[in-house]
């Protein structure tokens, strides 16, 4: 399928007797890299001279790679498929449905609203406060909340998410695992001090590298550390800094 095709795909499509059909990872980067909602280093492109631009991340590392998810789930189409995988991904654990849903913002906001009605559960609010994940809603001591994620990489906003939650409403139980589209820095799960193990569980596993910024090859090469999601101009500047 092409972009126009991708935008035009209905998530019934998707759908075979009793069930819907379940993405290879291969399809899910697909589908990304064909939206240009992924970047990826041109290391080819470095040796030719073109050494460009590289990603700057949430946790401050550098890397070859990164995901977009506002141009990934901007159409509803594409954010109910990627909702309706994860959905798939949760049931094939065999646990509990959740009683509340929330996408860790800002990517994951709209996400986690169609994760929560193709669950049929409720969808608890956060949203970003000077910076800061902040939890909205109030859920009732000992009713579970489960925590979904546009990309995985560190942990970071995982890790901000919890705090604020259990910080204001201690008696919340959040599921021991993060859904998430992508898991980008190949963690298998997210340490929390205090609080215990999440389980990662994707649609799709994507490894990209990533270094602390004194270890970086990329710099090292002549390359340029920029953060992607900064602006719509810094996305245009990585994407084409090879070119």
């Amino acid at each position: 399928m092409d972009k126009d095709q991708l935008l035009g795909l209905h998530p019934d499509s998707l759908m075979r007797p009793g069930n819907i059909q379940l993405l290879s990872e291969e399809e899910v980067i697909y589908i990304a890299e064909t939206l240009g909602a992924f970047w990826a280093y041109d290391y080819e492109a470095a040796k030719k001279g073109k050494v460009g631009m590289h990603a700057i991340l949430k946790s401050e590392w550098h890397s070859d790679g990164f995901f977009i998810s506002r141009i990934l789930l901007e159409l509803l189409n594409i954010r109910t498929i990627m909702a309706d995988q994860q959905v798939l991904r949760f049931n094939q654990l065999g646990i509990p449905k959740p009683n509340w849903v929330a996408g860790i913002p800002d990517g994951a906001s709209q996400l986690g609203q169609e994760v929560a009605k193709i669950m049929d559960v409720k969808n608890a609010e956060m949203r970003k406060e000077d910076g800061r994940i902040v939890m909205v809603s109030t859920i009732a001591p000992d009713e579970t909340l489960l925590l979904d994620e546009d990309f995985c990489t560190k942990g970071t906003g995982f890790k901000e998410a919890v705090a604020d939650i259990l910080s204001r409403q201690p008696k919340v139980k959040i599921l021991p695992l993060e859904l998430v589209i992508i898991n980008r820095g190949g963690l298998t799960a997210i340490a929390i001090e205090g609080v215990g193990e999440f389980q990662v569980v994707a649609v799709a596993n994507h490894r990209v590298n990533d270094w602390p910024p004194p270890e970086c090859p990329l710099c090292k090469m002549g390359s340029k550390p920029i953060k992607p999601k900064a602006t719509d101009e810094n996305w245009r500047l990585i994407t084409t800094s090879q070119q």
